[in-house]
């Protein structure tokens, strides 16, 4: 019986995590950049983009140009490493045998035995993209009989597709286009040259000749197609790392769990050290006596070691502290996530004169207590608008601020300290301005005391043409208190708005 693979292609895998970050963007332009400034190369860009005649391999500057409304950014690769992890662990709940491809978005399944579960190959297929689906992915699956002729088909699918012989496999390459092949360099328009353009026509040039006139990687990437495709590496599932007891008689009381909890605690880091791994994440699961299961997720500043789980359980008791327990726990469980961390890391910031490690396990602190948005920070970003100009994101690590270099009489050319402009998270309506102020213009918000008595303007900021018109007058209203605040007159809508205050 010959042995069946199945290939999952994710396209553009970098273009869907971001439209999956950024669901408000999906309706519009999206690309995705090499770097983030203007002269970044377009990696990957949606249908809407294209349509704007906006390609990959395209500048970020002349991108704009074509589509102004354009909605570019950098995919870290940490990220994208987290959605591949994320896609692993999807495809194991389906298959016992996965193995990630050598590209992102790529993976080889061994089908075999699925039948017995799902009756037929077809159904489990359409499970499977219907899960990837509800994770805010698309993907193309054919399982057919050759790893890499299989995957060049994935590529041409939006769907599933069994296919039945591998007589049927080689058939239906005449219908993928090089284009969507990995070449090499030049390769695919000099093929074209030769009136080949489709997989079928090139796996049947000679190889000797082939060889000959295009090189040794073009005879490779041929002979990847028609030779006997290597078996497949599975990637076993990692077991977890857990520890867990039953709490009797059960309880409520935070500081006996803790208690509890303590030596599994230590148990558990000692286990990842030998495995040569510290502590990133710890995943609580309490078990409620007659009420729905407690779960949540401790993570510290830096990865914690064997030998410093003190602070960890700091943080756990933050955590405890601020739940209330909907009844006594029955069941207690822990699972620890680790990553293998250098020796010299520690080392790195022993010449800093501020205390990063201190700084990082104070707002761990602040995360355990208050959740994991509550420590964020503002990243600029290119935006016509003053309030879309940044967008706030959590703070991964610590590291000191780059301060800009000046000059040493740079307090000569300031005949006063820089002041600091504060947005508003909306902005404020105000009444109509008639020109004068008795003194509740501003100060009716509880923002702003005195009258105004002078406005320093306007500072227009125009645009929006092609989705919302906007039309703003921007002035510096300073009142009889000494207070600065920055408000603008919408012109499409006739209002008066308070945006925000100087310091």
């Amino acid at each position: 019986m010959v042995e069946r693979v199945a290939c999952v292609d994710l396209p553009a895998l970098p273009l869907q995590w971001l439209l999956r970050a950024r669901p408000a963007w999906r309706a519009g332009p999206v690309a995705v950049l090499a770097r983030g400034d203007l002269q970044g190369e377009v990696l990957h860009c949606n249908t809407a983009a294209r349509r704007c005649g906006v390609t990959p391999g395209m500048r970020h500057g002349a991108a704009l140009a074509v589509a102004p409304g354009l909605q570019a950014e950098v995919v870290p690769a940490e990220a994208l490493q987290a959605a591949g992890e994320e896609l692993l662990a999807l495809l194991l709940r389906r298959a016992p045998r996965v193995e990630p491809g050598g590209s992102p978005g790529v993976f080889w399944i061994d089908p075999s035995g699925l039948e017995r579960l799902f009756g037929e190959l077809g159904r489990w297929s359409e499970g499977l993209l219907a899960e990837l689906q509800a994770a805010g992915f698309t993907a193309g699956l054919v399982i057919g009989f050759h790893r890499h002729r299989a995957h060049a088909l994935a590529r041409m699918v939006r769907g599933a597709r069994v296919l039945a012989s591998p007589e049927a496999e080689a058939s239906l390459l005449g219908q993928v286009p090089l284009a969507r092949v990995d070449l090499p360099p030049g390769l695919l328009d000099s093929l074209a040259q030769l009136g080949i353009h489709h997989l079928a026509g090139f796996l049947g040039l000679p190889a000797a000749e082939l060889r000959a006139r295009f090189g040794l990687a073009a005879a490779l990437v041929q002979a990847r197609y028609l030779e006997a495709a290597p078996p497949l590496r599975p990637t076993l599932p990692r077991e977890p790392v857990t520890e867990g007891f039953e709490q009797e008689p059960p309880d409520d009381h935070c500081e006996r769990l803790l208690f509890a909890m303590r030596p599994k605690i230590d148990r558990l880091l000692q286990r990842l050290a030998a495995e040569g791994e510290a502590l990133t994440v710890l995943e609580v699961e309490l078990e409620l006596d007659h009420a729905p299961p407690l779960r949540t997720r401790i993570e510290p500043a830096a990865p914690v070691g064997p030998n410093e789980a003190g602070g960890l359980v700091e943080l756990l008791h933050l955590r405890l502290a601020g739940t209330e327990l909907a009844a006594p726990v029955l069941r207690v469980r822990l699972t620890a996530i680790g990553a293998r961390v250098r020796a010299e890391q520690g080392a790195l910031l022993g010449g800093a004169r501020r205390d990063l490690q201190a700084a990082g396990r104070a707002l761990a602190r602040v995360r355990a207590a208050f959740g994991e948005q509550a420590v964020t920070r503002a990243r600029l970003r290119p935006a016509h608008l003053p309030e879309a100009g940044f967008r706030w994101e959590p703070i991964a690590e610590i590291s000191c601020p780059k301060v800009q270099e000046l000059p040493a009489n740079h307090h000569e050319a300031l005949a006063a300290p820089p002041l600091c402009r504060r947005l508003l998270p909306r902005p404020r309506p105000l009444t109509a301005w008639t020109g004068r102020d008795d003194g509740d213009w501003l100060a009716r918000t509880g923002l702003v005391r005195g009258a105004v008595i002078r406005m320093d303007g306007p500072h227009r900021v125009s645009g929006g043409w092609w989705a919302r018109t906007v039309e703003r007058d921007y002035y510096y209203a300073e009142t009889s208190a000494g207070d600065i605040a920055w408000v603008y007159h919408d012109r499409a809508r006739a209002r008066w708005f308070l945006h925000g205050l100087l310091d």
